[in-house]
């Protein structure tokens, strides 16, 4: 078989089930921004800092923070790598990544109200260890556009404006 037709299941057999921590980790963090969704105002990040690695953190709160009259602001759901509501995800499982992290593979289901897409949104997350056992968020790796990173687009969006 040639190597590009390999490729596929060489990466799914890579894949084995999260560890609990990476699994609870995420699941919380979908619980929260489903139920945080419809609520008005700015997001409240400060509930959901210990997910992620300090760096992430300081970035996304100051996205998020962001005064869209600037023209500068998160413009997409950067749980779903959509424009619209996120309903859920499910953790499909998990990769060994070079440096001792993990890459945790998660679909999220995401569509306009009262109706899904019919399929979910591919995230990849890549996590790195933290203390006791924790796992923290390092970055976002989304589908579409092919390997486009929250942490690349958060530094576009952050850098200086000449």
């Amino acid at each position: 078989m040639p190597l590009p037709q390999l490729m596929p299941l060489l990466l799914a057999a890579a894949i084995a089930p999260c560890p609990a921590l990476v699994k609870a980790q995420l699941d919380g963090l979908y619980r929260w921004h489903v139920a945080g969704q419809d609520l008005r105002g700015p997001i409240e990040l400060k509930s959901q800092q210990s997910r992620f690695t300090d760096g992430l953190y300081q970035k996304l709160r100051r996205a998020y923070g962001l005064d869209p009259a600037s023209g500068r602001f998160v413009d997409f759901d950067l749980f779903s790598g959509t424009q619209v509501s996120t309903f859920g995800a499910k953790v499909l499982g998990c990769a060994a990544l070079p440096g001792g992290g993990l890459e945790a593979r998660v679909a999220v289901q995401a569509g306009l109200r009262n109706r899904p897409m019919e399929a979910p949104q591919q995230l990849r997350y890549q996590l790195v260890s933290g203390p006791a056992g924790t796992w923290k968020i390092a970055d976002i790796v989304y589908a579409h556009p092919a390997g486009f990173r929250l942490t690349s687009y958060l530094a576009e969006l952050l850098a200086p404006q000449p």
